[in-house]
């Protein structure tokens, strides 16, 4: 705490009291409160550094939020999409019942042998999965892999700033020395840079899988196709759009 001078103008005084001058005007000393010296600098410094990292965090919060919620969404649709890799048995034992069925009802009694005059069955074709199938499922467990990795970058780099913020010494000083050495290596190391690309990559991922959602779509039915089609057109050129509007216009709010 630091003592600042106060002035104050004294009252006309009673008449016993005729030892001070009326109107005088006398400097009297008071306790602010507020921190001075190193202490001063280390608050406004701590204040500085909280305010970014509480920034960075809540943007990461946000993060976590979304690409939790659009993973349990997108693993709906793989569990779905994911059976079109595998061969359907059930459609294979009821083509070989029905073959069993046609060669049964060919039987003819010939004297003492019995004939059939069913043609010999074909081995089915080793199964092969459809290229629609093999696209849409590349495509949607590659976005499922970007969101988990932006969740997982997002957590460390968390990390990273609670352990850039934790400072055990009161003191001052000391907490200002700790500084001095963090923070140029946090520059270095790009921590902020890191946290700022997390959401283009969350974006990559929620692109990934409107491109397999329209070729889904289409191979499932043409209408549609034709629907999802033209609303994830819209929203790509909606997103490049806001993105580089502020490279144009530097009074653009459009920034990220």
């Amino acid at each position: 705490m630091v003592a600042e001078p106060v002035s104050v103008t004294l009252p006309d005084p009673p008449q016993d009291e005729s030892h001070h001058t009326p109107g005088e005007v006398r400097t009297q000393y008071v306790l602010s409160g507020r921190p001075t010296g190193w202490a001063a600098i280390d608050r406004v410094i701590r204040d500085y550094d909280e305010e970014k990292v509480r920034d960075c965090k809540e943007d990461i919060d946000t993060l976590l939020v979304f690409a939790g919620l659009f993973s349990a969404v997108l693993t709906a649709f793989l569990i779905e999409s994911y059976q079109n890799l595998l061969e359907d048995t059930a459609s294979d034992s009821l083509s070989a019942q029905r073959q069993l069925v046609a060669q049964t009802s060919s039987y003819q009694l010939q004297g003492n042998l019995i004939n059939s005059t069913a043609a010999h069955p074909t081995p089915p074709a080793p199964f092969q999965p459809s290229s629609v199938a093999i696209r849409v499922n590349v495509l949607w467990f590659a976005s499922l892999l970007f969101a988990l990795t932006t969740a997982s970058f997002g957590i460390l780099v968390k990390q990273w700033l609670r352990e850039y913020m934790a400072v055990q010494n009161p003191s001052p000083q000391a907490r200002l020395r700790l500084r001095h050495l963090r923070y140029p290596e946090l520059s270095k190391w790009k921590i902020f840079e890191i946290a700022a690309f997390l959401p283009l990559l969350l974006q990559l991922s929620l692109a990934l899988f409107f491109i397999g959602l329209c070729d889904f779509t289409a191979s499932v039915h043409s209408s549609i196709g034709y629907t999802t089609l033209p609303i994830v057109i819209a929203w790509a050129l909606c997103f490049m759009t806001v993105t580089i509007l502020p490279l144009f216009f530097p009074r653009c709010p459009y920034r990220t």
